[in-house]
């Protein structure tokens, strides 16, 4: 019994300490991550502005992850949310996606969508990815408009 399990933590502790032996180590060469709204006007400081269409109840605007490959999966967040509420239940909701997949051009897209509450926020949003062991970050600011 004792034997067995010096057994596997021998072959563990080979596995784990040569997972560079065992797996391609070459690092991705086309890896990246840049951030963009092409459908936002950015001004002089890089911030881009959403004009909140009050026809409507939320207004939304795609954002693009160009990250270089595809199929990788990409994380997001911001530090801006507006209070989602179901049957006398409210909880705050961010206004973007939490994850999305690159497509075959290298390219993952999330949505953000904002609330009138938001008018006047300027919303940092954050997307990240891990590619063998390196990580990968950005962000954008959004400033939401009123028209």
């Amino acid at each position: 019994m004792v034997r067995n399990i010096i057994l596997y933590i021998f072959i563990y502790v080979l596995c784990v300490g040569c997972s560079d032996v065992l797996t391609n180590s070459d690092d991705c060469i086309d890896c990246k991550l840049e951030l963009s709204i092409p459908e936002l006007h950015m001004d002089n400081n890089n911030y881009y502005h959403l004009y909140f269409n009050e026809d409507y109840n939320q207004t939304f605007t795609k954002i693009h992850a160009n990250v270089g490959h595809s199929y990788e999966k990409v994380g997001w967040t911001s530090n801006t949310y507006f209070n989602g509420c179901v049957w006398d239940y409210c909880e705050s909701v961010n206004i973007v996606n939490g994850s999305s997949y690159s497509d075959m051009d290298g390219i993952a897209y999330t949505m953000m969508g904002v609330y009138e509450s938001n008018i006047g926020d300027t919303a940092v949003v954050y997307c990240g990815y891990y590619y063998m062991g390196n990580q990968y970050l950005d962000s954008v600011k959004v400033v939401i408009d009123e028209i």
